[in-house]
């Protein structure tokens, strides 16, 4: 009875300290992640929209294509509110993504699929450049 309260005693000790040894070293060796910015947030999906919004007219559908503009400027809305306090040159790509993606929701309104792809691939840009500069 005695041998196997001391086998169960050490080996509860053997797991204690591999645990203690292995465990918290692995845990401790991995970085902390540092909590993205609501506005990085709000850029990332409008980022996300635009893209499906550009494969959509790629493959020539304006109505799918017309969503996702309207997700994006939902995403873009809130990126102005929230990206407040960014540089100015997020401010004023926040702006020009706004812009152009309003006016590619106009051609995807009115069928014109080129025309949407070529403000959604500008919108594509400012919103890559405001990415670059927001923290």
């Amino acid at each position: 009875m005695n041998r196997v309260r001391i086998a169960a005693a050490t080996g509860t000790s053997v797991v204690a300290i591999a645990l203690a040894l292995g465990v918290a070293p692995m845990a401790s060796a991995a970085p902390a992640k540092a909590a993205v910015s609501a506005c990085v947030s709000d850029l990332q999906a409008a980022q996300n929209s635009n893209n499906a919004a550009i494969a959509a007219d790629q493959a020539n559908n304006t109505n799918a294509a017309r969503v996702h503009n309207l997700a994006t400027t939902t995403s873009l809305l809130s990126a102005a509110v929230d990206c407040l306090g960014q540089p100015s040159v997020v401010t004023a790509n926040v702006l020009t993504a706004t812009t152009s993606n309003v006016a590619a929701t106009v051609f995807n309104v009115l069928g014109a699929s080129a025309a949407a792809l070529n403000s959604e691939q500008s919108t594509a840009a400012a919103l890559t450049s405001a990415l670059a500069n927001a923290s």
